[in-house]
Formats: structure tokens, sequence, C-alpha cells
């Protein structure tokens, strides 16, 4: 069980939707769809930690209101493609408040947008995010060994945006995100591991007008839940496979001064295999790819992730 902790990997905060902002139809800010899932609930105890995840997203097809094709309009037949470098610096103090350890974080991305049919911006830099969190390493569920940790994160407008691009690296809000992981261990070999995401981002003053946000050049995205989940298993000594995937359902409609944005929720499920190999105590490597379905109001397509991360 030593080795299974020591492979954990914190892979706190968000953006891994697209990496990318529509300015004016999918207001959704980017998201950490699927970035983390396999051991997600507890990292390998104090120290500083480097993660760099590299992922690639790509889709032919956009979906509209109830998963129907955006028939009747351009956007519907563009196809989209993100590479993103997720850069994350995190540190785990041993100071300890209520049996848990303090800890905070650090995201930088950088992403790559292409797409056909859509103007996307071809700068880089995408929001920061920071959050501190709380950690637990000894906690038991039903007799068996539960790692879970709360975090707040913060991601500002600090990514380039243009509202003259359809797709940004930044989002241009402020995005206030809490959630809750764990990981519960069935048995030795056995465990799930999940994310719970709530996303409350405030008001885009800059995007252009269009008739997806009532014509007006001010938007407040809606309030959103989103999951990350893996089921696990130690098919041999420091490797794990998993069936892992993502969830997001917007809960309210989106907002502007002319009112609400009706029929402008996202929804989007995903499901695929994942894998996990411990190299040595200080450094592992992780694996998957997870196909989109049940896409509405927002592109639907493949995610991949390759993840490197290193214990100082």
């Amino acid at each position: 069980m030593k080795k299974v902790l020591a492979a954990m990997i914190i892979a706190t905060g968000a953006l891994a939707a697209l990496a990318v902002q529509p300015a004016g139809a999918f207001n959704q800010p980017p998201m950490n769809l699927g970035l983390t899932d396999i051991l997600d609930g507890g990292p390998p105890g104090p120290g500083t930690y480097f993660t760099e995840y590299i992922q690639a997203y790509s889709s032919d097809r956009i979906k509209g209101k109830s998963g129907s094709a955006w028939g009747e309009t351009p956007v519907g037949d563009a196809s989209v493609a993100a590479l993103l470098s997720m850069n994350q610096l995190i540190h785990i103090y041993p100071h300890k408040v209520g049996g848990a350890n303090l800890g905070a974080d650090f995201l930088l991305p950088i992403v790559s947008i292409s797409a056909d049919g859509l103007p996307a911006n071809p700068a880089l830099l995408g929001d920061v995010t920071v959050g501190p969190f709380l950690q637990w390493f000894d906690t038991t569920l039903f007799g068996r060994p539960f790692l879970q940790r709360v975090e707040l994160d913060v991601s500002m407008p600090t990514g380039q945006y243009d509202r003259k691009y359809a797709l940004n690296p930044g989002s241009n809000t402020w995005v206030i995100e809490p959630y809750y992981a764990f990981t519960l261990f069935l048995t030795p070999e056995l465990s799930t591991s999940w994310r719970l995401h709530y996303t409350y981002s405030t008001e885009n003053d800059d995007v252009s007008a269009s008739p997806f946000n009532h014509s007006s050049t001010k938007v407040t995205p809606g309030q959103a839940f989103h999951a990350n989940y893996s089921v696990e298993y130690a098919f041999r000594k420091n490797l794990r496979g998993s069936v892992a995937g993502y969830y997001l359902k917007q809960l309210t409609e989106d907002d502007s001064p002319n009112g609400k944005v009706t029929g402008s929720k996202e929804q989007v499920f995903a499901i695929g295999p994942a894998a996990h190999w411990i190299v040595d105590d200080r450094f592992s490597i992780g694996l998957k790819t997870a196909w989109e379905m049940a896409a509405e109001n927002r592109p639907q397509g493949n995610r991949s992730t390759l993840r490197f991360t290193y214990k100082f």
C-alpha cells in the first residue's frame, strides 16, 4: 500500500475543456474535463511536485440544443482541434488543520488552437489558476483506505482573448470553482476515484454580439457541475489500468443584460481507457483517451492526455 500511495498524483485545478473559449456562442470557461482521474484522491505526501499535461482534442462536429446538429448554421460543420500544455506546480505543507495537510497549487496553460469554419485566436497563453486545498491522507470509509481533498480554485482572466475570434486561449472571466476529490480502495488492487466540481463564472464584458447571446456584448456563463470518474485495477506491480471519463452539466442558462439566453445549457459525457505507471518513487506517467457523446451546445470529439509528474 505504501508504494500505491506514493504513486498518487495530485492534479488540482482546471482547464481541460478545449482550453479555448468561444467569444459568442459556447460561453463556458475551460474546465478540467478528464484531465485528472486515476488515484486522484491523494498525493504522495508533503513536498513540491511538478506535473506536465499534454492534451490533444479534436472534433469534427458541434452539437446544438438537445444534441441535434447545428444544421442550419455554418458552425455545425466546423472542426476544432487544440493542443494543450498544462504546467502545474504544487506544494504540500507538513502543517495540518483539522487533521488535513495544507497545500497550494499554480497552473499555467499554453494552448495552440486550429479550426475549420470558425475563427481561432493564434495566441497561446491561457488563464492562470491558483488554489489552496486541504488534503486528508489517513481517513477510512467502510474500513477501507479513503483519501480525500477539498480545494477552492480561482482562475484569473490573464489569458489572451480577442472578441473577434470564436475560439480563444483565455476566457475573459473570473472563475471560482470549489471541488471535492477522493480515492477509495475497495481492495489493494481495486479502487475508484472521483472529482466533483462546481463552476461559477463572472461576466464576460467583451463578447461579439450574436443571436447566441441576445445580441449583447456582455454574457455571464451559467453555473455548471462537472465530474471526473475512474474505476481502477492494478494489473501488475506499479501499473494500473482504468475505465475513466467525465461528465459536464450546465445547471443555469447563460445570462445577458437583454435577458436569459434560453437553450444555452451545455452538456457532455465521455468514457475511455486510461493507464498509470509508477516509474520510481519520484516519477510517474499517465496516458488516456476518451470519446465524447451526448453533447449539447458544444463540440463533440475525442480527448487524449499524456501526463508526467515529478517530485522534487
